[in-house]
């Protein structure tokens, strides 16, 4: 896993705990960091929109110096614990 990575998924844990699951995976390829992020949490997502939840881990990525400048492209995927079940088992 890249530095990058590592302090991504290092801010997230800090700021949206507690965390059930993530992962953050790194898919650059020499032209800029290319993040995917996995992140499952009931406190944090549970109620929330799909487009509110993406909004929410931009900003507190860009709040800690992570923002689109230094991150190329950003998959996000922003989890409760039931829809992570739903994906694993399909």
């Amino acid at each position: 896993m890249s530095n990058i990575a590592n302090q991504v998924k290092e801010e997230c844990e800090k700021q949206l705990a507690p965390i059930h699951h993530i992962e953050c995976i790194d898919h650059s390829d020499g032209c800029g960091s290319k993040l995917e992020l996995i992140i499952v949490s009931d406190e944090s997502f549970q109620g929330v929109p799909l487009l509110q939840r993406h909004r929410k881990v931009q900003k507190l990525l860009k709040d800690a110096g992570l923002g689109m400048d230094i991150i190329h492209a950003l998959t996000i995927k922003a989890w409760t614990v039931e829809q992570w079940e739903k994906k694993k088992s399909t």
